[in-house]
């Protein structure tokens, strides 16, 4: 036999294929360009994930802030399916749910949200708007108190002042004047004294609540500024009607402008105002022989409303019936006669306060059975109402 031909081992190799070395080094530079193209995969996909979830999001913001809550409601959600755990998404679904009625949805939505972020005003604010929908008063007030004093990103002061004047607004509008007041009070200690249309807002919420020298002190700032802010003067001037400053109410009221001054319940306030101060015997700088004139012209408009209420109440009740005490004082006023005449009155001044008292009695009796007086009885009731008040 011949002999077998000799080969060396580089040409084995070659005759069988790649060395071992050279295989593995393709593979693995093959898995690292197969791992680049599926991480390169990966953020093409994330990448489109986040376009579409931002897109959705944009889209929904445009149709809330055209007012159609519904739509918005479509765009909210197909922006959370591309990125469902997106909180600003969450608390503008919520915000859309809220709008649209759908109230225990939203809520469901902002609690988790509450829950990571307690001291958000923004999501505290949304679930108070909630509460009040519901008129869950004391959850309103938590929440609304929470967003108060919570974190606001943006604007904090102008945030929490708006806050606060919803809140009075929402308690006002519930008649819950006693929760009103303090947050009235905290409304216009932290209103501050450069932003007249902000003491102006304050202002007419103190008027609503009734806080008479709060919402004085707030118009008489705005009047420091601009003598002339009609705004500021009607509410001056209702203010001080209210407090029994009858000088001052004609004072604010009667500059106001034409077109202010002719409505019928800023009309009527400027004229029983000037009734007051034609009638009140008890006014600073008037002579003796005034406040005598004053009293017995009070008498005599006194005794004919209770000569009138006697009348109109003969016809309709039992003799006798609910007029007895204004028959009493009647005949007292009746009986003083010429004792309370002006000569008298100027020689014995003391008889001016007793003789004032009797026609407040008779001006207060008169209102229970004829109702409230008008004109010069008016005037008259509310003296005697404003009786040891210190006039300005």
């Amino acid at each position: 036999m011949g002999e077998r031909p000799k080969t060396s081992g580089n040409s084995v190799r070659g005759a069988r294929g790649f060395s071992r070395e050279l295989v593995l080094v393709v593979c693995f530079l093959s898995l690292i360009a197969l791992l680049g193209a599926t991480a390169f995969v990966s953020r093409m996909y994330h990448k489109r994930v986040h376009t579409l979830a931002d897109q959705w999001f944009e889209q929904g913001e445009t149709d809330y802030n055209a007012g159609d809550a519904k739509k918005a409601l479509i765009d909210y959600r197909n922006a959370l399916v591309f990125s469902p755990s997106n909180k600003v998404f969450q608390f503008h679904l919520a915000s859309a749910l809220a709008a649209n009625g759908q109230l225990p949805e939203a809520r469901a939505y902002l609690l988790p949200l509450l829950s990571d972020s307690p001291g958000s005003g923004e999501i505290n604010l949304a679930l108070a708007r909630i509460a009040a929908h519901q008129s869950k008063m004391q959850d309103a007030m938590l929440y609304y108190n929470s967003a108060i004093y919570g974190e606001w990103p943006d604007q904090p002061i102008e945030m929490r002042w708006n806050v606060r004047r919803e809140l009075c607004e929402f308690l006002l509008s519930r008649g819950a004047s006693s929760q009103a007041e303090p947050a009235l009070v905290a409304l216009a200690d932290n209103t501050p004294d450069d932003d007249i249309d902000k003491q102006k807002a304050a202002g007419k919420l103190l008027l609503a609540g009734q806080l008479w020298n709060r919402a004085l002190d707030e118009y008489r700032s705005v009047l420091a500024k601009n003598r002339n802010d009609a705004d500021a003067l009607e509410g001056a001037g209702t203010a001080a009607y209210n407090l029994g400053y009858y000088s001052q109410a004609v004072n604010f009221l009667g500059r106001l402008p034409r077109d202010r001054s002719a409505d019928p319940k800023i009309s009527t306030l400027l004229e029983t105002s000037r009734l007051v101060e034609a009638s009140d015997p008890f006014l600073e700088g008037l002579s003796i022989r005034d406040k005598a004139r004053r009293t017995v012209d009070a008498l005599n408009v006194a005794e004919t409303r209770a000569h009138a209420c006697m009348g109109a109440g003969s016809a309709s009740s039992p003799a006798g019936a609910p007029h007895s005490e204004l028959g009493d004082l009647l005949a007292t006023a009746q009986q003083a006669g010429t004792d309370w005449s002006v000569t008298n009155l100027i020689r014995e001044p003391d008889r001016i306060n007793t003789a004032m008292d009797l026609v407040f009695r008779i001006e207060n009796a008169a209102e229970g059975p004829c109702g409230e007086p008008t004109g010069e009885d008016r005037a008259l009731w509310l003296i005697g109402r404003s009786v040891g008040n210190n006039h300005p």
